[in-house]
């Protein structure tokens, strides 16, 4: 059944999807109610499976490692296709994993430390489940962009890039503490958080100022389930006969004004760009699509999957013992 929120509410969603840290005297004040109606209004959306957690966005690029795209179509029984999705859950190598109809059924974001570790993961994958594996698709990343989630409010906080430069921080067992417990929930109480690291609370706050500063940590997002709201997932794979800066400059500003575009991936791969777009229907979507065409005469051709499943950093224990 779909969720009916007001005003306050999506204005709290978007907050904690922009930055789930964020203190409920902070909330309060930029709602204009007060720190009970946020404590209880919250608790609503995480009572009715609105929230279902908190977590943090981790750039890995930023811990040395190269990202990689892998998109396939499968084949098989139900059960190896669950047999699939479960082994790949269980990686600690990897940052996405999609479920979808259309262009793709299964979409996975790997990190590796050179491109020869990845050839011989890629191949061991291929290798093992060739038997279901009809087709497959396999593309290096250049650059996330994250945008606001304007659909549920209108403000004006700019796009957040990942993935774009590899830098090789180090990190010690008390960093890796911190973006571990982080990483289970990102509203984790500072006290909490610094006694599970078993450091004080300065040493804790400066050291994820730190990995904030550095980019290791991208953000700290609220776990939504748009389905619940009555919104729909596709991504849109874009194919230009060719691609100028003045092409990709017009494509940003686009993105920038458009509040149903989340993400735009730069990558090499067949296509030249990935958009992920969430909308109320595929009305909607479509009317997006017809857009970007008229606005580019050297698009073309669009490829579309509707998104079923959606998992960031699946492999939650084992995301920090890289």
């Amino acid at each position: 059944m779909k969720e009916r929120l007001d005003k306050i509410d999506r204005r709290l969603l978007y907050e904690l999807d922009w930055n789930a840290r964020q203190a409920e005297t902070e909330l309060a004040k930029k709602i204009g109610r007060s720190r009970e109606t946020v404590r209880y209004r919250i608790a609503q959306l995480e009572k009715n499976g609105v929230i279902s957690g908190y977590t943090t966005w981790i750039d890995v690029a930023r811990l040395g490692y190269n990202v990689y795209k892998i998109y396939l179509k499968i084949g098989g029984t139900e059960e190896e296709r669950e047999e699939f999705f479960t082994a790949m859950k269980g990686r600690a190598d990897l940052f996405w994993l999609g479920i979808a109809d259309g262009a793709w059924d299964v979409g996975l974001t790997f990190f590796a430390k050179s491109n020869e570790d990845f050839f011989e993961r890629k191949n061991e994958i291929f290798a093992k489940y060739s038997p279901i594996i009809l087709q497959k698709f396999t593309g290096a990343m250049v650059e996330v962009y994250v945008y606001p989630k304007k659909f549920l409010y209108q403000a004006e906080e700019e796009r957040i890039p990942f993935f774009g430069k590899v830098e090789d921080n180090r990190l010690d067992d008390v960093d890796r503490k911190i973006l571990s417990e982080l990483f289970r929930n990102s509203r984790v109480k500072l006290v909490e958080l610094a006694a599970k690291a078993g450091v004080s609370v300065d040493i804790a706050r400066g050291r994820m100022k730190s990995m904030k500063e550095k980019g290791i940590i991208v953000g700290y997002r609220a776990q939504v389930d748009y389905q619940k709201l009555g919104m729909e997932f596709y991504k849109s794979f874009l194919y230009f006969d060719s691609f100028s800066k003045e092409d990709e400059r017009k494509l940003f500003e686009i993105a920038k004004q458009d509040q149903n575009i989340l993400h735009l991936i730069k990558l090499i791969s067949p296509w030249d760009i990935e958009l992920e777009i969430m909308v109320e229907n595929y009305q909607d979507y479509n009317k997006i699509i017809r857009h970007l065409k008229a606005e580019f005469p050297n698009l073309r051709n669009v490829e579309s999957a509707t998104m079923s499943g959606d998992f960031v950093f699946p492999a939650k224990e084992t995301i920090m013992k890289l």
